[in-house]
Order: C-alpha cells, then structure tokens, then sequence
C-alpha cells in the first residue's frame, strides 16, 4: 500500500506549480475567465452575460439534487459531515447514532485518504494540491476521474470540485441537477459543521468554482479561510459505493480515535 501511495503522490507532484490562484478580482461574472465585470447581486454572471454564457459544465443526469434541508435540518447531520462527505453526497448513519451518543456532537469528519492508509495531516504531509488529490484517488482509484469544466463526466458520475488555502485548509464543493425551469448545473458547498449552501464567500451562485470566490477572511466564521488555489475538477461515482473513514482532529483541538473503514 506504500509503494502504491507514492506512486499516486509522484505522479501528482507538480500539480501544485500549476494550480490556479483564485479570489484576485471578488464578485466577477464567473462566465469568462477574460471577464471581470462584476456579476448581478446573487447571480454569477455579469449583465452581458446572464442571458447566454458561450460556456457551460455538461451535465449528464447523474447529478445529485440541491436539497439543503436533507442536510441542515437535522443538527445530528449537519454537525458530522464536511464538505467531503457533501462532495460525495454521502450521508453516514454511524456519524449520526455517535452525535447522539455524545453532548457536544465533537465527533470527527471523514477525511480523503484515511481509508487507504494515509497518516493525519502534518508538516511533512501537509494540505496541498497534489497531497489531496493523490489521497482521493488511492481511496477510490476506479471511481474518481480527472476532469475540467467544458468536459461531460461518464454516465453515472458527476462532478465535484477541489480548492485550497495552502497548508491550511482544503475544501470540496459538488455540481448539483438544474433547477425547474434552468439548464445549468451550479456548484454548492457544506463548510465543515456549517449549512449547505450554494453561494460563495461573496454571495453569489456558483457556475465556475475557479472564478467564484472563495475568500472567507471577511467572514462572521471563527476560523475564516482564503481558498485561493484551484485544484481541479473530478467525476465521482454516484451509482457505485465509495470507501471513506474518519479520524483526526475535531473543533477545540481533541484527538479521536479512527473507527474501521465503512462501505457506504
């Protein structure tokens, strides 16, 4: 399993040189990358741009639902599963029967990587571009693809997003199926033990994660962060089981003990 981790790590190991910095120009139309007009109040798009954008993320029906209430309601749920398990679109009745079983809920998330052997984060393996998406590939090798926006996933997939505050934090984010009366697929997100929501750090849709905003420094958050580095897009099963596991750190620092791999 080594030997295999390093392979997936080497073969990634450049990744990082060629990321996109995100959040230089807050609030664009997220249509083109070559237009940086402000886009209309709650929308992702400029005014030349809100009634045709020459460019569109392909959907091919295998899309999961916004369906925020699934996930925010129930305190139980929305307090056990990060922007990973959403990503996924996985919800884990074990995280919930142990949010239950303990006062303050400090149970810890799932995290990429865990269930093919990778170690806690740290100094010498740290939160990086190709650290992730190595650690996304040896957990599922066959049902995570590399991907980009103008490219269709395979039937039975759909595409999740990765961006990055450098050493500090990753975050994942999931296109969802248009809504009625819509012919595109926007991005929505669930921030730690946050709400699911499908707007940016500025209050926008999400059409393009790499130029929506990402910059949560201006925050109410306790810990705001500046995910300013794209790392990709990915096709992610959606009819196949994916293998995950928690363990790690939680909120006010405790350490928790890893439970065995689950097939969810």
């Amino acid at each position: 399993m080594k030997r295999q981790t390093r392979r997936v790590t080497n073969s990634f190991k450049n990744l990082l040189e060629t990321a996109i910095q995100m959040n230089a120009i807050p609030g664009r139309c997220q249509c083109l990358a070559s237009c940086q007009i402000p886009a209309v109040k709650g929308k992702a798009f400029c005014k030349k741009h809100m009634k045709s954008c020459p460019r569109k993320a392909p959907l091919n029906g295998s899309e999961p639902p916004y369906n925020p209430d699934q996930w925010n309601l129930e305190k139980a749920i929305r307090l056990t599963h990060n922007c990973f398990t959403y990503a996924y679109n996985i919800i884990d009745p074990f995280q919930i029967e142990e949010c239950k079983k303990d006062p303050d809920c400090d149970i810890p998330f799932h995290q990429p990587g865990y269930k093919s052997g990778y170690p806690e984060f740290n100094d010498k393996d740290p939160k990086t571009c190709p650290n992730l998406i190595a650690r996304l590939m040896a957990d599922n090798p066959t049902k995570i693809i590399p991907s980009s926006f103008e490219l269709k996933c395979p039937k039975g997939t759909s595409k999740i997003a990765l961006v990055m505050d450098p050493d500090q934090d990753y975050h994942f984010l999931r296109q969802d199926a248009p809504r009625k009366g819509s012919r595109i697929g926007y991005f929505s997100q669930k921030s730690g033990a946050l709400p699911v929501t499908n707007l940016d750090a500025k209050g926008h849709e999400i059409f393009d994660v790499a130029l929506a905003d990402h910059n949560f420094n201006e925050s109410s958050r306790n810990q705001p962060l500046n995910y300013d580095f794209f790392c990709g897009y990915f096709c992610v099963a959606r009819n196949d089981p994916l293998f995950i596991k928690t363990g790690g750190f939680r909120k006010g620092g405790h350490r928790k003990i890893s439970r065995q791999t689950r097939r969810l």
